[in-house]
């Protein structure tokens, strides 16, 4: 089954205006029952299936037609990775914000909202990405879960099932010195992030040994131990099923004669 694209398309004007560009709209940008108003001046136009054109173009198309009004364009798949941001005024482009998602992860802070509080997305840091999310999301903010209880004081942590989120959020409103690690034990991987803000803006994420994050966030040492120590049979399975799938890979190639397996990665990937 294919992840629908979900295209949204925000309308600020008078409204009197409003209604005859959505009247005009009909069928066209999407249909009527896609239209809500957000308020009395805030038209909302979705499309859950893309819109079959540049999703920059249309927002280009609708501006030049409507240059009286604010245009604020979002475009993502279902599950919000790797968003698109965009805002027309005047008729011309205010900002683009691609956001590359760098990791993502199930963080409640208020079961109220649908993206913002369920959730918790770190972005490569962009010049746009902060006045993007502050316009589009206003309602993500990082901040709040300074007030959550965490494994040490400082920091809270998240996991989904597979991976886990040890987060220090960033000190104060403005400060861009958050720490993220991201540790997936059962199968030997750890991340760092660094640089982080409140809009989950990063500076810097590498890979990095479960021993070089320790040394670099102490005291989150004695906690790392215990959840690495924990999954040590686990990762020793990955490690033996790894090495079965690179022998079964070496001889279907000797087999074939050929490299066509090649183009997949049999390097070990559990440490």
């Amino acid at each position: 089954m294919a992840t629908p694209v979900i295209t949204i398309f925000t309308l600020t004007g008078p409204q009197d205006r409003l209604r005859q560009i959505a009247r005009a709209r009909a069928y066209r940008t999407c249909a009527p029952e896609h239209m809500k108003w957000e308020d009395e001046t805030t038209l909302v136009m979705t499309l859950e299936s893309g819109i079959g054109t540049s999703f920059l173009g249309h927002g280009m198309g609708l501006s030049d037609e409507y240059p009286d009004v604010s245009i604020r364009g979002m475009e993502y798949f279902d599950c919000f990775d790797n968003p698109a941001f965009a805002k027309w005024q005047g008729g011309q482009l205010v900002y683009e914000a691609d956001l590359i998602t760098v990791f993502g992860i199930l963080f409640p802070t208020d079961v109220t909202k649908d993206w913002p509080g369920c959730s918790a997305s770190f972005w490569h840091r962009s010049p746009p990405l902060a006045t993007a999310i502050a316009e589009n999301c206003p309602h993500f903010d990082l901040m709040p879960l300074r007030q959550l209880a965490g494994p040490i004081p400082g920091w809270v942590e998240r996991t989904d099932g597979f991976a886990t989120l040890f987060l220090r959020p960033p000190s104060t409103p403005d400060a861009q010195d958050g720490i993220g690690v991201i540790l997936c034990p059962e199968i030997g991987r750890s991340t760092l992030l660094t640089g982080i803000d409140r809009f989950g803006a990063v500076t810097r994420f590498r890979r990095q040994s479960y021993g070089q994050i320790s040394a670099q966030c102490p005291e989150l040492c004695a906690v790392l131990r215990d959840r690495w120590k924990a999954s040590e049979k686990k990762r020793r399975k990955a490690r033996q099923e790894q090495k079965v799938l690179r022998r079964r890979l070496k001889k279907a190639e000797q087999e074939r004669g050929d490299n066509v397996f090649s183009f997949l990665d049999t390097d070990t990937w559990v440490m």
